[in-house]
């Protein structure tokens, strides 16, 4: 490297400073002469003078943040009232004080579509549970009918009410990352709850949360928690853009990714789900993509499908379409995106033939493809409750807002004193006269966290066995719920627990206070124990 005529950086340094000090000086003698200090015999030459703010507010600065601050209320206000919070419950038990209480449920939240009582949420929310409640902002409650698509997680409620406050939906196409957003719903319960924030970015896919797939979301910055799951995400004019679904987070709270459905993919299978009551869709057997900017240059196309996979015994692979296509039309419905392709499987039925064009090189195809029936993955083997967790997806998403619980044994998880209690029929007294609960409890390790959904911060004693007969199954207590007090007295562990009961007496009442957790979800119980 030449070296020639390098300068040190002392010199600047040097130089710099005399700049500063000389302008400094020059400054204090131009004030001077305009009579800004008087400088008299003897005296100091520091001016004497109040501090005081750099600038304050103009009257039009501050006026222009209480305009947007009243506009962010009336949208608030605007918005509101067509929200509805959506308590989920299945089967009924008797407790200790004689009342029927539910086996298991969860809370979600979800929005007014139209005036004579549809309701939008997501599928998850809702289902496999017997009983679903629809609660007003106006306190009102209604008993509501589902109608559900699991594979889209999308679901609309039927309630028995007239002239109800609505939500018109947006062009989900035209959202922009960047632009604000606002999200109404119950967080932990905590009903009509407003939080702002922005589009992070659209397009994200999810491969997989719990038996789901999400090809195309909306990613915002918007606080969302559990109990926001199916309530909206809205655009500063007050129109639904997306419907709040997940989020992504360690501790199962917001971390600021939250992820939703686009509106235009909402409002498409809510109107099928309304006109038909259900969701018929074709298969046609690939694996597509959206094609990057770059894609899109290089095989100078404006748009398409991009073909990942597209095996040969399904139906394109069977009529020629391979890898590295790129579709571009399906019958008379252009394909500009992955979604455009996926849509377009709702408008022919199982069994028809369409003609598919695409891009292969510089060349167009076009194939005679033979749509199958679409078998949805979700749904197979299902339990009763018509609902199960995938094995596949990352335990950093969750649903905000999912009441299914998931409750399995584990193990590691000692009872008390220090065993499993064994799975049969007990009294809720044991031969030694002292009254027991009639669980098996443990502390909550990182294990028992990832397996039960339970927040980094929550402490307690998690059960792991209930005795089938004791008056913890009397209360309604399953495996993977938190008890946190007894008799009003914290519980942070097993330990905690196993102490509390130990002065029990029969024929005591005591209060018990425990909370469940499933994937995205939380329940809170407080009752009274009669041992």
């Amino acid at each position: 490297m030449n070296r020639k005529n390098q300068i040190p950086k002392s010199v600047y340094v040097t130089l710099g400073s005399g700049f500063v000090l000389g302008a400094i000086f020059m400054a204090g003698l131009a004030f001077e002469g305009t009579g800004g200090f008087s400088k008299a015999q003897g005296q100091s030459s520091l001016p004497n003078f109040e501090p005081r703010t750099i600038s304050a507010p103009s009257r039009e600065s501050t006026a222009e943040v209480k305009n947007l601050d009243a506009f962010y209320a009336n949208l608030a206000a605007f918005v509101s009232p067509a929200v509805v919070d959506i308590r989920a419950t299945s089967g009924r038990e008797m407790s200790a004080d004689g009342t029927r209480v539910p086996v298991s449920g969860g809370e979600g939240s979800g929005f007014i579509l139209r005036p004579d009582g549809y309701i939008i949420t997501n599928d998850h929310v809702v289902a496999g549970f017997d009983n679903v409640k629809v609660i007003l902002k106006d306190g009102r409650e209604f008993d509501g009918k589902v109608t559900r698509a699991h594979e889209s997680d999308i679901a609309v409620i039927k309630i028995n009410a007239t002239n109800l406050p609505t939500l018109a939906f947006g062009d989900s196409d035209k959202l922009k990352p960047g632009q604000m957003a606002m999200a109404v719903g119950s967080p932990f319960s905590f009903q009509q709850s407003v939080t702002f924030g922005h589009i992070s970015a659209l397009g994200r896919e999810r491969t997989q949360i719990e038996d789901r797939s999400y090809p195309d979301m909306i990613q915002t910055d918007t606080a969302i928690n559990m109990g926001n799951s199916g309530g909206p995400l809205c655009n500063i004019d007050g129109q639904v853009v997306g419907l709040n679904t997940a989020i992504y987070s360690p501790s199962g709270t917001s971390a600021g990714i939250g992820l939703a459905i686009p509106s235009n993919e909402v409002r498409l299978i809510a109107d099928k789900l309304i006109e038909k009551g259900k969701v018929v869709r074709s298969f046609i057997g690939v694996a597509p993509m959206n094609l990057t900017d770059y894609q899109k240059q290089q095989r100078h196309v404006s748009g398409g499908a991009l073909v990942q996979e597209a095996r040969e015994s399904d139906p394109a692979g069977m009529a020629g379409v391979r890898k590295d296509d790129i579709i571009v039309r399906v019958g008379q419905t252009a394909v500009n995106t992955q979604m455009d392709l996926r849509n377009s499987m709702l408008q022919y039925a199982p069994g028809s033939s369409v003609d598919l064009e695409v891009i292969r090189g510089s060349e167009h195809k076009t194939f005679k493809v033979k749509l199958g029936e679409y078998k949805d993955p979700g749904l197979q083997g299902n339990s009763s409750r018509g609902f199960q967790r995938g094995q596949q997806g990352s335990p950093q998403f969750h649903f905000p807002g999912n009441p299914e619980e998931f409750f399995k044994d584990f193990p590691g998880i000692q009872g008390t004193p220090g065993q499993r209690q064994p799975r049969q029929k007990t009294t809720p007294v044991s031969p030694d006269g002292k009254p027991h609960l009639g669980v098996g409890v443990g502390n909550i390790t990182d294990e028992v966290r990832s397996q039960y959904s339970i927040p980094s911060n929550v402490k307690g004693a998690v059960v792991g066995e209930v005795t089938p007969g004791s008056i913890a199954e009397s209360l309604g207590i399953q495996t993977g719920d938190v008890i946190q007090s007894f008799d009003g007295r914290p519980i942070q562990s097993a330990s905690d627990l196993t102490s509390a009961i130990s002065g029990v007496s029969v024929g005591d009442s005591k209060r018990i206070a425990f909370k469940r957790y499933g994937a995205g979800s939380v329940m809170t119980f407080e009752m009274d124990a009669k041992f």
